[in-house]
């Protein structure tokens, strides 16, 4: 690196000449520095007073209807949750030993709501074969049996079944069918009662193998089916349950037709099935 040449009191050329700099724009420079320093503090306070303006201006009110919407959707789906029909209750599958080795099945379903009724179709599973396909449906607060009945598997033996629903659809009630109290509206028109309930044996076929001699003993359900209600009916269909104690061991459904507004009709039941 070359050597510089001291001068005068022994300071370089270069040094010379920045002190001549210096001396020369001095006052520029120190304005200069004064604009760096006010645009670096406008910046400064204009990024703060941004964040200011964002804060309590333009963001705080969008993010304010934010919140808002956020704790009406939280409302809404509280509602939604509390209003939304629950599920239907069921039971277990009932399976009875028909004649010629025919099953029968009933469950009972019960629906908890007080403004939703249900339509759907049902089956019966039976060690992977279906049952016909059933059309139902259940009221509010309504307790029913689904049942199929002669049902012949091609598995033999099979006493368990499976119910399996399909095609669930809900619907609310309508005020303006069934008025504002839907109870009420029913007991108008469900007083069905059955009088004079009756089950005894009314004798058999006997038959003879060889020496050995059969016998098969006919069973009988009789009662009175009352309609005291002022509503007549085209078609009700009933579930006839035979219960030993509480446990059910036989079941069967009937249809009466036509039914009149306070008609009584007697009804008899014949069981072929040998009954415990």
């Amino acid at each position: 690196m070359p050597n510089q040449e001291r001068i005068g009191g022994g300071f370089t050329e270069g040094e010379l000449t920045f002190a001549s700099f210096w001396v020369r724009h001095r006052l520029q420079l120190r304005v200069i520095g004064r604009g760096v320093l006010i645009g670096v503090n406008a910046l400064l306070w204009g990024y703060v007073l941004w964040g200011l303006l964002d804060a309590y201006a333009i963001s705080y009110p969008r993010e304010k209807r934010i919140i808002a919407e956020i704790a009406q959707n939280q409302f809404l789906a509280s509602t939604f949750e509390n209003n939304r029909p629950q599920s239907v209750q069921t039971g277990g599958v009932e399976v009875f030993q028909s004649t010629d080795d025919r099953l029968d099945f009933i469950i009972q379903a019960t629906n908890p709501n007080k403004e939703w009724w249900a339509s759907f179709t049902y089956q019966f599973n039976v060690s992977g074969e279906q049952t016909p396909a059933r059309s139902g449906f259940i009221l509010p607060g309504q307790r029913l049996y689904l049942g199929e009945f002669g049902f012949k598997p091609k598995t033999k033996g099979v006493r368990s079944g499976v119910l399996t629903v399909d095609n669930l659809r809900w619907h609310r009630l309508d005020p303006g069918q069934v008025g504002a109290d839907f109870e009420e509206w029913v007991s108008r028109r469900n007083q069905f009662r059955m009088d004079d309930v009756t089950f005894s044996e009314v004798g058999g076929t006997s038959g003879s193998t060889g020496a050995a001699s059969t016998a098969s003993r006919t069973s009988r359900t009789s009662f009175t089916f009352v309609n005291p209600s002022a509503y007549g009916f085209w078609s009700v269909r009933l579930y006839v349950v035979l219960k030993r104690g509480s446990a059910p061991v036989a079941a069967t459904t009937i249809t009466l037709d036509h039914v009149k507004s306070g008609e009584e009709r007697p009804v008899q039941i014949d069981w072929f099935e040998k009954l415990p």
